[in-house]
């Protein structure tokens, strides 16, 4: 029996294959097949990092039992957001200059992509007559990261599982607000400072609606996309580490949209303040300025 393994970011690097195909004895498990691997690795620090494994580009738990012809996926921790990451295996750079891609469009609702994103190709994915807003988000390459200077990023995506993923996300989302249309579309390759990496279009008959499946939407994606970030500073290289795949249930992006939408009613209920508000004196025809208040 055989399989067909593949290898993504820092495992790639430390097990020192992109893919394999491998014999293997019936009966043999996921995790068993792993520890094969790190037990013969590269680089021997592969079996202590955390592995999540997939298997014919669906996630899988260790004991799944391989009976041939699988497609065996092992994901390292995903790149994750900010305050949940790590950097791993810095190193000396030394990479050279690579040709700009030229704009594409795109259109699929959920993509992953080695083409500049284009926003309003997103915008109309998710327009229609009854929506009443549309809410944008874009995640952009920043110049500084753990107090160093970055002067660029490298994504890698395991691109089949990760178009899954972005669907699965936009499910999540419509059984919550279940009139929100939702794109994502995600980059890899090399990203400059300032190009965006990922971007996330809503649309809803009412505002509030978009807003949050737009913010459930990139809470989720940080901690289940099997995508990897790789920070290219100064004098260094890094693969970023957050969550692995899997780890962070859903109720982990309620719980911040949840309390994102209570803070926004907070702010909304407060009485707003008199800034230069004209009103009528008591006198007819007599107007003053209410100036109190600034």
């Amino acid at each position: 029996m055989q399989v067909h393994v593949k290898f993504f970011a820092i495992f790639r690097e430390y097990i020192g294959l992109k893919e394999d195909w491998r014999e293997i004895e019936p009966g043999t498990t996921v995790q068993e097949l792993w520890n094969h691997y790190t037990a013969h690795a590269k680089n021997p620090r592969a079996a202590n990092i955390r592995a999540a494994f997939s298997v014919n580009q669906r996630l899988a738990k260790p004991e799944t039992v391989l009976n041939g012809g699988e497609e065996v996926g092992f994901l390292p921790p995903v790149s994750g957001g900010a305050g949940a990451q790590k950097q791993i295996a810095a190193r000396k750079t030394k990479t050279p200059a690579r040709a700009a891609k030229k704009n594409v469009a795109r259109t699929r609702a959920f993509v992953i992509t080695q083409k500049p994103l284009t926003l309003d190709a997103l915008i109309t994915r998710v327009s229609h007559p009854g929506a009443g807003g549309i809410v944008t988000f874009l995640g952009v390459v920043r110049d500084n990261a753990n107090d160093k200077q970055v002067k660029f990023l490298e994504y890698e995506a395991y691109p089949e599982l990760a178009e899954r993923m972005l669907a699965q996300i936009g499910a999540e989302a419509n059984e919550r607000w279940s009139d929100v249309r939702i794109a994502i579309a995600h980059r890899i390759g090399r990203l400059k400072i300032g190009e965006a990496s990922v971007i996330i279009v809503t649309s809803s008959a009412h505002r509030a609606d978009a807003f949050a499946a737009c913010r459930y939407a990139i809470e989720r994606l940080k901690v289940i996309l099997p995508v990897w970030k790789k920070e290219f500073a100064s004098d260094s290289d890094y693969w970023v580490e957050g969550p692995t795949v899997g780890d962070v249930l859903p109720d982990a992006a309620d719980e911040i949209v949840a309390a994102a939408d209570a803070a926004t009613r907070e702010n909304e209920s407060a009485p707003s303040p008199s800034f230069g508000v004209l009103s009528a004196a008591e006198n007819v025809g007599e107007i003053r300025t209410d100036l109190e208040s600034v």
